[in-house]
């Protein structure tokens, strides 16, 4: 494969048949490369042959800044006297796919291995090991031999933010240092903003790309339109992003067991990305999850189809160092049939999908106190397994994860993913046959519950802390109401001791907060923390208020939310 591959890639690239990877377009196609997800996994240079990827992300170097590389069957053999990778025909795959206009960077990370810094000086030295060994340095030993990379992506799933931001300054200085070609800094950060791992560094480092994960979270593909939220990290990208031109990757799994959750069909992510482009100016495409299983299960087609229909490129500089190359996307017009998902649109507070995708089964048995995917279940059942939500559909469980990190708990009849701040984190529970779900489905149908609609509208809260505050219309029975409010902060920790104060709508009276103590000025409604069963380094604060009303349903205004700590 090494003669074969680099024969191909000087006749190639003497013709010069191939147009540049263009990270200003929205229509880019990123898969990661390495794991052998699927277990058939090929060559690089296989998947090179065709126009279907734009960049391809190798993955992983899992280990650092004592190095330890990882790619599966793609290379196993390594330097003489050292456990370092040597992977030369992973090196002439590399040149090979660049001949033919796409991208090849490295990842660092994922979601097992020994990783982090230290600080930012041991960070930044770093970024000058990886120049010499995987750029335009020098070094005795390169695992891709005279290969240079286009860029580095931080798939960073442990350990703390320490020294990143040391490592992606000396790197882009790395970068600035040879003009003549484009090279990147992306990040694949999971869906929930902020991101737990690379918060900070998201917002203090320069990026050119990000590649969400809506996979695994609530907030995952699935999701869509409910909890989906490619509105937060647009709006990262244009409020808190150091580079205002940095694009943002629907990361997506590339077959039904790529991921636990998230998965979704070629005709409905063809649905949701075609909504995303027409909204969203910071879009730059798909990600997949990885190129083995979005091959075999045939996604990938899907996915190049979709974004042949109707991309566009802006003109806006790019790249985090060299000169910038921009070109036009020629793009074909694909007809596609869209479906509509059934998969559960939600996680917790809120659920109005009537059916589901079928699941595997593992067991039928009687209904239990620890919900398992499969098993029997009746009504309008949720429940919680430790870190895993539970949803019946039709008469069996259907069980997914909650967010890293997070609990499930039940709400009432709700199914609630939460951070744990003291309680157990290994209950299981569920709820009773019978709930306000679809009493709920009824008053939507009437047109009861007007505005504004059940998605939840995230706004800043007047704080010192950046903070952001939404409202979600839970149960609605009659003239009863229960309210979900969520508490989140951008970036730091908020101690123990808070207090939210928000304008409640004429006609509706809180009677009781499940987390706090409430207190009433007229339509003004505070709610204070109990310092006692508060961690003293939250994130977020989930928690409901129920009362009465007359007329239409209408939710609080986040604009007046008014967020304090001490």
């Amino acid at each position: 494969m090494k003669l074969f591959s680099g024969i191909i890639a000087a006749l190639a690239a003497s013709a010069g048949i191939a147009s540049a990877f263009n990270v200003n377009c929205n229509s880019n196609y990123v898969s990661y490369y390495g794991q052998n997800s699927a277990g058939n996994q090929k060559t690089l240079g296989e998947y090179c042959k065709d126009s279907t990827e734009d960049l391809i992300v190798l993955a992983f170097m899992n280990g650092f800044p004592n190095i330890i590389m990882n790619f599966a069957n793609a290379c196993e053999t390594t330097f003489p006297g050292s456990s370092l990778l040597h992977c030369p025909n992973i090196a002439q795959d590399i040149k090979y796919c660049q001949s033919q206009g796409k991208a090849v960077i490295l990842s660092m990370g994922g979601a097992s291995g020994a990783y982090g810094f230290s600080s930012d000086s041991q960070g930044a030295q770093f970024a000058d090991t990886v120049w010499n060994m995987f750029f335009k340095g020098s070094s005795d030993q390169r695992p891709f031999d005279d290969a240079v990379l286009d860029g580095i992506d931080l798939d960073i799933e442990g350990g703390g933010a320490t020294g990143y931001v040391g490592f992606i300054n000396q790197l882009r200085s790395h970068y600035a240092s040879d003009p003549s070609r484009q090279y990147y800094i992306a990040a694949a950060p999971q869906c929930p903003y902020p991101d737990s791992y690379l918060g900070s560094t998201l917002n203090s480092a320069w990026f050119d790309m990000v590649f969400v994960q809506f996979y695994n979270n609530y907030c995952g593909l699935n999701a869509y339109p409910t909890w989906f939220n490619y509105a937060d990290w647009d709006n990262w990208a244009k409020t808190s992003a150091i580079n205002k031109n940095v694009k943002v990757f629907i990361g997506a799994p590339g077959s039904p067991s790529a991921a636990s959750s998230g998965y979704v069909s070629g005709s409905t992510l063809s649905t949701i990305y075609s909504a995303v482009r027409s909204q969203y100016s910071s879009l730059g495409g798909i990600m997949t999850w990885d190129v083995s299983q979005s091959r075999t299960s045939g996604l990938a087609g899907s996915i190049r189809a979709a974004l042949n229909s109707g991309g566009s490129c802006s003109s806006n500089p790019g790249g985090g160092g060299g000169t910038t190359t921009t070109t036009t996307k020629t793009t074909s017009t694909t007809s596609t049939t869209l479906t509509t998902s059934t998969t559960p649109t939600s996680t917790a507070v809120e659920y109005t999908t009537t059916s589901i995708a079928s699941q595997p089964t593992t067991t039928s048995t009687s209904p239990s106190t620890c919900p398992v995917n499969g098993a029997k279940c009746t009504g309008n059942q949720q429940g919680c397994n430790g870190q895993q939500f539970a949803i019946c559909n039709g008469s069996s469980w259907w069980v997914s994860s909650c967010a890293p990190g997070t609990y499930c708990y039940l709400s009432g009849s709700i199914a609630t993913c939460d951070w744990a701040n003291g309680r157990s984190t290994n209950g299981c529970s569920v709820s009773g046959g019978s709930t306000s779900l679809s009493k709920r489905q009824n008053l939507v149908a009437v047109n009861r519950i007007t505005k504004p609609s059940l998605r939840p509208k995230p706004a800043k809260a007047k704080s010192k802390t950046s903070t952001r505050v939404e409202f979600v219309v839970s149960e609605l029975t009659n003239n009863q109401f229960t309210t979900v409010i969520k508490i989140q902060t951008d970036k730091d920790p908020f101690t123990g001791n808070w207090s939210i104060s928000f304008t409640l709508p004429s006609g509706q009276k809180v009677e009781s907060s499940s987390r706090g103590s409430v207190s009433t000025n007229g339509n003004t409604v505070t709610i204070r923390s109990d310092v006692s069963h508060e961690s003293p380094k939250n994130m977020a604060a989930i928690f409901k208020i129920s009362g009465t009303f007359a007329g239409d349903y209408v939710l609080p205004d986040t604009g007046t939310a008014s967020f304090s700590t001490s």
